[in-house]
């Protein structure tokens, strides 16, 4: 009886390798503009120091196919993407940035100002960290 269940045992202990093994051969998500995305951090530097700010009701942000760019407003634009670089138009208004994925969660992404050149804006640097929420 003892010998039954250390087979048990074992064959248990084999299928939970094999599904551990196998979950980590699924591939990571990958960085799509396309979604909702809600500003959630400001960060930047004041000579002295770097800085972090969580902001509560922050920006919202639409990317949807086509090109299509819809504010938190529900303004109706337009983007297009070069490499990291966004450059975002919509009926009185237009902004530039450049995109920074977020090292470890594809979720995420900082949208650094920019000029219509792609020159960063801050002196000190500064960012925007966007979240992806659909």
């Amino acid at each position: 009886m003892k010998t039954i269940f250390k087979i048990i045992e074992k064959v248990f202990l084999l299928i939970c390798i094999t599904i551990l093994a196998d979950r980590s051969n699924f591939p990571p998500k990958e960085f799509t503009l396309i979604g909702k995305w809600k500003e959630i951090e400001s960060s930047g530097s004041d000579v002295n120091k770097l800085f972090q700010i969580s902001i509560e009701d922050g920006n919202e942000i639409t990317f949807e196919k086509g090109n299509i760019a819809i504010d938190k407003l529900k303004n109706k634009g337009t983007y297009e993407t070069f490499g990291d670089n966004l450059h975002i138009s919509f009926p009185k208004e237009e902004y530039y940035y450049i995109i920074n994925r977020h090292k470890t969660d594809p979720e995420k992404m900082y949208l650094t100002p920019a000029d219509e050149y792609y020159s960063i804006l801050c002196d000190e640097g500064c960012a925007f960290l966007y979240k992806k929420i659909q």
